[in-house]
């Protein structure tokens, strides 16, 4: 053994639990490898072998860990399931994390939809890179059913979620049917939107709003609301206005008001009341009536002393407050992803022709 030798063939066996993450309980990091040599001082050229390629596109199904429904980690890389692999569970331990395609993306922003457990998948090798996999979509199929009922409404185009672990859905659609065409939007529990600067809303025909609960807004500097035709408004329980400033009313005809009850006007100041033609009290059978000819009262009217009536007094409500959205920044971390699998075998065998 005390001479030259070269090395014509070598294996390598190594096994790294601790690359997936999740297995702790395994044995530790080993590499094993195996040698085959020929004297140093033959002629010896490698023979030049090409790494094996994909042929083409496969079908995996999404995985991940009993009793979840989405498994992923910070790059947005998830774990897949080959319907050929026999040996492998289908769990977060199949294979290692595989990026997924998005239908646009850059720093910190862009679409994301993260695939989720038992979704088939459509799985892509990079140049045909067996150790480059990348899933490129998603695929129905008999147990994943499409969200519409086709080929009825073929005319829909649909964004439809599943709420994680519960029951209930939100979707975005639309319509493109002749003279049905639609834009729905359902959202399970809440909506918010969040606008930098103007929102502007033109609807040619009607708009109808219901709201089962309360309603809440405030504006912080002026709010103008033109009606070119009738307004008609009713409220079942109490009406509070508070005005800091000035109030002023103006009809072009008649400003009627009934009170079921009791009518109190109150001024701190002075209360004017004025009209061109007549102004005229009236309490049961009894009244003064002012016109510009003089005043005119009922007969019998009783003038003595006695002591003034009181109203009820002001009993006002204010209205709770709004709070402001916070500002949503999205933070960017510039990072960089050393991936690994779970196990390793390399084979060089390139032995010189006898």
């Amino acid at each position: 053994m005390n001479t030259r030798w070269q090395i014509v063939t070598i294996h390598h066996h190594g096994k790294c639990p601790q690359a997936l993450q999740e297995q702790s309980g395994e044995s530790g990091t080993y590499l094993h490898n195996e040698f085959s040599f020929i004297s140093g001082y033959r002629d010896w050229r490698a023979l030049y072998r090409y790494k094996p390629l994909a042929d083409g596109d496969e079908i995996a199904t999404v995985v991940g860990p009993e009793g979840e429904e989405i498994y992923v980690n910070e790059e947005g890389c998830i774990r897949i399931h080959f319907h050929w692999d026999r040996y492998d569970k289908a769990d977060e331990n199949a294979t290692c994390w595989v990026r997924f395609a998005q239908g646009w993306n850059g720093s910190g922003y862009g679409f994301m939809a993260v695939p989720r457990i038992g979704q088939e998948v459509i799985v892509s090798y990079l140049n045909g890179d067996i150790d480059r996999p990348i899933v490129t979509g998603c695929t129905y199929n008999g147990s994943n059913r499409p969200p519409l009922n086709l080929p009825a409404e073929k005319t829909r185009t649909t964004f439809k979620t599943q709420t994680h672990k519960g029951e209930g859905f939100n979707e975005l659609r639309f319509e493109d049917e002749k003279d049905r065409e639609e834009i729905y939007l359902r959202g399970q529990k809440d909506l918010t939107a969040h606008i930098q600067h103007d929102a502007y809303w033109h609807i040619k025909h009607d708009h109808k709003q219901r709201i089962d609960n309360n309603r809440y807004s405030e504006i912080s500097v002026d709010d103008h609301q033109h009606v070119k035709g009738s307004g008609k408004y009713s409220t079942d329980g109490d009406v509070s206005h508070r005005i800091s400033g000035s109030q002023h009313l103006q009809t072009g005809e008649a400003l009627v008001a009934e009170s079921g009850q009791e009518t109190h006007l109150k001024s701190g100041g002075k209360m004017v009341l004025e009209a061109t033609s007549e102004i005229t009290l009236k309490v049961g059978g009894h009244f003064i009536r002012l016109t510009p000819g003089g005043i005119l009262t009922s007969p019998n009217l009783l003038v003595g002393q006695g002591s003034a009536g009181t109203g009820r007094g002001l009993s006002l409500q204010l209205p709770e407050s709004v709070e402001p959205l916070p500002d949503v920044k999205s933070p960017v971390k510039r990072i960089c992803a050393l991936q690994a699998q779970r196990e390793v075998n390399l084979t060089i065998n390139n032995q010189e022709d006898e």
